[in-house]
């Protein structure tokens, strides 16, 4: 007798168990370093050598680039984490050129950094095929091999509650994002220097851990919505043909 073929369930199952994000934990890490890290150590390289801060900035992007193709020669995939990580250090770089540099008002400069990238999480949920955060998962959730990131592919083609979760998470952060900005703005626009600099450092941690707790518990509750509805499915009797 043939043996039954696994099912998409099957193979998203064993995909999961074969590349945990344990076993890429410490890739995942030091690349991640290399493209935060990196742009911040080259930036200021550049800047102590006496480049400007075009040149600067641009010294600094060359870290989530290194990232990127270091993803790419693991994995033989693109790596949307890397892209947004690039996206955000120009947009961050952007900003900083603009305008005065009057202490205010580079804490202004702050608030619109944020929201700008609140506004990406909340544009890639209507332009893009795939929000951010689901190249965010991709990448931390797996050990990110080729092997492992297909697996968030396939169960993106195969559960409606998981690509629900990544549009709520996606809200999620993009929600907090845009009111951190809008209250450290209000909070620059009241006070002294001294004090909304304090809040413009606090209010980001405030809002990843709001943000990672949050996550969780949508993953959460997506996961056990999508395992009880597999349950109701299966205990369903099938009519005879």
């Amino acid at each position: 007798m043939d043996l039954e073929a696994p099912s998409v369930h099957d193979e998203i199952a064993q995909g999961l168990r074969e590349h945990p994000a344990k076993k890429g934990l410490l890739f995942n890490a030091l690349v991640t370093a290399v493209e935060i890290g990196g742009s911040i150590g080259l930036f200021q390289l550049a800047r102590s050598l006496g480049a400007n801060d075009v040149d600067s900035y641009l010294a600094g992007s060359i870290g989530p680039l290194v990232g990127g193709l270091t993803i790419w020669a693991r994995a033989r995939k693109f790596s949307g984490a890397s892209a947004a990580i690039l996206s955000f250090t120009l947009i961050s770089a952007i900003i900083a050129l603009l305008g005065s540099t009057a202490p205010k008002v580079l804490l202004y400069k702050d608030c619109a950094t944020t929201a700008l990238i609140g506004l990406i999480f909340l544009g890639s949920c209507v332009v893009a095929p795939k929000p951010v955060v689901f190249f965010l998962a991709q990448r931390y959730g797996t050990d990110g091999t080729h092997e492992g990131m297909s697996v968030f592919d396939k169960m993106w083609d195969a559960y409606g509650d998981f690509r629900k979760g990544m549009y709520v998470t996606s809200y999620l952060w993009a929600a907090l994002f845009l009111l951190q900005a809008t209250g450290t703005a209000l909070i620059v626009y009241e006070t002294s220097y001294g004090t909304a600099y304090d809040f413009d450092q606090t209010l980001p941690l405030v809002a990843t851990a709001i943000g990672i707790v949050g996550s969780i518990a949508i993953g959460r509750y997506f996961m056990a919505r999508g395992k009880g509805q597999a349950g109701i499915a299966s205990a369903t009797p099938t009519e005879a043909a």
